[in-house]
């Protein structure tokens, strides 16, 4: 994926004005991993949902769809790597999108599509308005190069229920076409250790999981962290699996700092502190 003209990404994702979730987390890692990052805003909030208040909403279909037309005005998508999808408040916000994406797709198909399926997890359910999870399905899945759901998610995706690495590789066989890739994030089956967390690459040809330890501490924007240190790893040179690996080892020893520290939320140390990790293990190849 490495190519030093095609140095800008595509960020479509939820804006915070606090903390670091959705684009605030995404952008800025490839920021400071020298992409330039376009972003999108789907939600504009004051902080992530879940805390006890939170202000702003989705943004209003005509001006979203006003904005990605501009982008595709300014001509430079020969500078585009990618584009990457993650929190989309509405329906009418996902088709839009996926309206963008063909458009894309049909001018430049060198732009890989990655799409981080925001809807839910195993602790909370769907946490996106109830119309969402099926227009992410209908309308984003079939595009995708890389989708990278967690387990909830991926359950979704591939239609119920999943015991094994194993049956999450035949369901994606029969669900999603041979080009596509999935990297289903924060999975624990009956087979993982109670004391580790699973990610499962899923490919065609390959069905690889990549096993870290389980940190006891959840804080919101890891998806976003481990999915753009992946994507960046990958805009770098590096393999799927490599970049799954890398990304992994980056958010265990992040996150194992945050539980010695007692926190319990991102801060703006944390994703400067998964930079050193990165370095480190770059130092070590």
């Amino acid at each position: 994926m490495a190519n030093k003209k095609r140095n800008k990404t595509i960020v479509i994702h939820s804006k915070v004005s606090y903390g670091y979730v959705g684009s605030s987390t995404t952008a800025l890692v490839l920021q400071i991993g020298g992409h330039d990052a376009i972003t999108v805003p789907t939600v504009l909030y004051s902080n992530r949902l879940g805390l006890p208040t939170v202000g702003g909403g989705a943004i209003p279909p005509a001006l979203f769809a006003d904005i990605l037309k501009g982008i595709l005005e300014l001509n430079i998508l020969d500078e585009v790597a990618a584009i990457f999808t993650g929190f989309i408040g509405s329906s009418d916000l996902v088709r839009i999108t996926a309206d963008f994406i063909k458009e894309i797709k049909q001018h430049s198909p060198e732009i890989t599509y990655l799409c981080d399926p925001i809807m839910g997890d195993i602790n909370d359910g769907f946490y996106v308005p109830a119309d969402v999870p099926e227009a992410i399905v209908k309308h984003l899945v079939p595009m995708a190069d890389l989708l990278t759901p967690n387990q909830f998610e991926c359950q979704y995706l591939l239609g119920g229920s999943l015991s094994s690495p194993a049956e999450a590789a035949k369901r994606a066989r029969e669900t999603v076409s041979d080009s596509q890739k999935i990297v289903a994030t924060g999975c624990h089956f009956p087979t993982t250790p109670e004391q580790a967390i699973d990610t499962v690459v899923l490919t065609s040809s390959e069905t690889e999981v990549v096993r870290t330890k389980r940190i006891p501490v959840y804080p919101p924007g890891s998806g976003e962290l481990f999915a753009a240190h992946m994507y960046l790893h990958m805009l770098n040179g590096g393999s799927l699996i490599n970049a799954t690996q890398h990304s992994g080892i980056v958010l265990q020893e992040v996150l194992s700092k945050m539980h010695q520290e007692q926190k319990t939320e991102f801060e703006l140390s944390d994703i400067l502190f998964s930079f050193g990790i990165e370095n480190g293990l770059k130092s070590s190849i």
